[in-house]
């Protein structure tokens, strides 16, 4: 052991002894960078491709053997390994000034839609431009545009597509331009403008659907239901047996000389809560997309009716302070790996939003009606208890499963028809 000490003592002096000495050779490349020369030296080294090495190193060994050796094929590789570098410099020096815009309607769109774009580009320099290529990212391809040569003060513009097949987030730019030489020797990248994102929210549709749960509340959302007593009065009609007589209209029963009473209707509590499972072993890749699609339909319709919901997964909650909010949430939600207890994170949400009228369970294919007639009860007995079981080989059905109002989804446009009011309490 005590050998092994001493070589690491005398690593360590060593070390002490030399890291002044990097520390000022760093200083003085830093330094050196920073000028116009160390400027043009490394962008030479960064312009340098693979190949573009692999004939220097070429070079500088056929150099190396034409000098110590005196070899004539050796010179021949570095005459012809020079000249080629040469015409490669002569094709990548000198950069044009350019005013680059990406030109885009808006940043969000939905699935299914095309978003068309516009590439302008104006030459800044008081003289012809060369021509050039840009290359502009859009999601995973970067597809290039030919910029010909431009007057002074020229312009030019080219219209290109955004296409939105799949739910997510698109990087839209950074437009660079990118010069080289036929060999491949040398290439040289500018970036022209930043990177923006393109949201692609989730296909939605619009439906029907009353979050007016079981419970009366004063201050909740009428419903289309008649009481004899509330707080939103509807109508005068006449009196029948068993009206409470506090509620007689006594100017209109003195004016038509029968007993009228007044007709109310009925307020109930309006808090929609939304929750979506996104285990990832509860969903095949188009069976998520649906169920994003239907949760985000779902919470669209409250908040555009201006009704109170909340929306949560099996590890999150999901912003609604706006439609817009939900979307983009939405767009880019993933499934959560390994197993969830739902029964205990649905008690969660419940727990959390005490004053939840309707629970809407989105949940995939595999999911049995014993856990569905579960989860009603978990709930308890003064919530609306609805769920939306989505599988693509599911024929579309709606029927009740306990407490629990079950609809199969196999497609988004099933979604109103199954959602739709018809007496029964959804």
């Amino acid at each position: 052991m005590k050998p092994l000490q001493a070589a690491r003592r005398a690593l360590n002096r060593m070390g002490n002894a030399v890291a002044p000495a990097v520390r000022a050779i760093e200083a003085r490349w830093h330094r050196f960078q920073a000028t116009r020369v160390g400027r043009a030296v490394s962008f030479g080294f960064r312009s340098i491709t693979a190949t573009g090495w692999a004939v220097l190193a070429t070079v500088m060994v056929a150099a190396l053997v034409a000098r110590v050796a005196g070899w004539v094929e050796a010179g021949a590789i570095l005459g012809v390994g020079g000249f080629c570098f040469l015409v490669a410099i002569a094709s990548v020096v000198g950069t044009s000034d350019y005013a680059v815009e990406i030109k885009v309607p808006q940043l969000r769109t939905r699935v299914g839609q095309t978003l068309v774009g516009e590439l302008h580009v104006t030459n800044r320099r008081a003289r012809r431009s060369r021509a050039g290529v840009l290359e502009l990212t859009v999601g995973a391809a970067d597809p290039q545009f030919l910029v010909p040569s431009l007057p002074a003060h020229g312009e030019w513009s080219e219209v290109f597509g955004i296409p939105a097949r799949r739910r997510g987030v698109v990087p839209l730019g950074p437009a660079r331009s990118v010069r080289g030489d036929a060999l491949g020797l040398l290439l040289t990248i500018k970036d022209w403008t930043r990177q923006d994102l393109v949201w692609v929210h989730p296909r939605t549709v619009r439906m029907e659907f009353d979050t007016a749960g079981f419970q009366s509340d004063v201050e909740g959302v009428t419903t289309a239901r008649l009481s004899s007593s509330d707080v939103s009065f509807h109508a005068l009609r006449e009196y029948s047996p068993g009206d409470d007589r506090r509620h007689v209209h006594w100017p209109t029963t003195a004016r038509t000389g029968k007993l009228t009473v007044r007709q109310f209707e009925e307020t109930r509590r309006s808090h929609h809560t939304i929750f979506l499972d996104t285990s990832a072993a509860a969903w095949t890749s188009d069976e998520f997309e649906l169920g994003v699609s239907v949760t985000a339909s779902l919470a669209l319709t409250g908040l555009n009716a201006n009704r109170k919901v909340s929306v949560a997964t099996s590890s999150e909650w999901i912003s609604t302070a706006s439609p817009l909010r939900v979307l983009d949430h939405l767009t880019e939600l993933t499934t959560d790996p390994g197993s969830v207890d739902l029964d205990f994170r649905i008690r969660r949400v419940i727990a959390a939003r005490r004053a939840t009228s309707v629970l809407t369970v989105v949940c995939g294919p595999a999911t049995t009606d014993v856990e569905l007639a579960r989860w009603a009860v978990l709930v308890g007995m003064d919530i609306s208890a609805t769920a939306v079981r989505v599988g693509l080989n599911r024929p579309a059905a709606r029927y009740w499963c306990g407490r629990m109002l079950v609809a199969d989804c196999p497609s988004l446009d099933d979604l109103p028809r199954l959602m739709h009011r018809r007496g029964d309490a959804l």
